[in-house]
């Protein structure tokens, strides 16, 4: 409509995931019958485990149906401490720990909160779509490093010609990056 309010051009520029049309062919396959393993939006291929999901429906069911603080339940919080600390060696104190509602949102803000226009910030190559979109919605300037062959970590070289003087951001993806489902060391 042409009295509609117009969107920020920073809203108008971003683009669908690639990935979200990929799954929509995919649905449209399986509606016709076809059998379809999905590697396109990272999600796991098998359902909640069921100790999980009863432990939702006991929250549900004692009334945890309310909001919960921005960073996350204290309780979940120390939980998440404690597990860095045991299985990382890791000293984590739970006021370290913010939970939130999925990477996107733990990855676009902050990038919005510190990267200014023209400002750089480096990522993984190749990497999460969604790092390149942040950069763009902050009006930063994208410096996609290469990832060693094995897709663990940086090119420890590739990344030091990359870093300079307006470098905002370095993006660090330590636990499973995606699409490589490497592990940084």
């Amino acid at each position: 409509r042409a009295d509609a309010p117009s969107t920020s051009a920073r809203v108008r520029d971003l683009r669908n995931e690639g990935a979200y049309a990929v799954l929509a062919k995919a649905k449209a396959l399986e509606a016709r019958g076809r059998d379809v393993v999905h590697l396109e939006i990272g999600q796991p291929g098998f359902a909640t485990p069921e100790n999980i999901a009863r432990a939702g429906m006991r929250a549900i069911e004692g009334g945890a149906t309310k909001y919960a603080a921005p960073d996350g339940t204290m309780e979940l919080r120390d939980a998440v401490a404690s597990y860095v600390a045991r299985t990382r060696g890791v000293d984590v104190d739970a006021d370290e720990v913010v939970v939130g509602p999925g990477a996107k949102p733990g990855l676009f803000l902050p990038t919005l909160a510190v990267v200014d226009p023209g400002d750089e910030v480096v990522f993984p190559d190749p990497g999460f779509p969604t790092y390149a979109a942040m950069v763009d919605a902050a009006g930063g300037v994208k410096k996609p490093v290469a990832l060693r062959a094995d897709g663990a970590s940086f090119d420890m070289d590739a990344l030091e010609r990359a870093v300079n003087a307006k470098t905002k951001l370095i993006v660090i993806n330590p636990t499973g990056g995606n699409p490589t489902g490497g592990v940084m060391p």
